[in-house]
């Protein structure tokens, strides 16, 4: 790249609104809470020597991340069902309901 070369070349404008953009956020601070709960659960479960439970809670937290990789601010539907999905779940795993 030559020092009149931009590194912002070649992008394009983005095909989302600022409100999809501030869903998008939300959801992913809360796939954030959820892959963090998991890791306190996973240690847990690593401290009391249960290999079936920290092995299983292992494959779910991969499943968040990896959801949480692929998500876009495009996707609104699967923005919305993330939000939908992780304060439930975050419940649940820090034992509140």
């Amino acid at each position: 790249m030559t020092e009149r070369e931009s590194i912002l070349q070649g992008i394009q404008a983005a095909t989302w609104s600022f409100e999809d953009a501030t869903a998008y956020e939300v959801a992913l601070d809360g796939m954030d809470f959820v892959v963090g709960a998991f890791s306190r659960l996973i240690s847990e479960a690593e401290a009391a020597n249960d290999t079936d439970r920290a092995e299983a809670l292992t494959a779910e937290q991969r499943r968040w991340a990896s959801r949480r990789d692929g998500l876009t601010p495009a996707d609104r539907a699967e923005v919305h069902a993330v939000t939908a999905e992780c304060a439930p779940l975050l419940a649940r795993l820090r034992g509140t309901t």
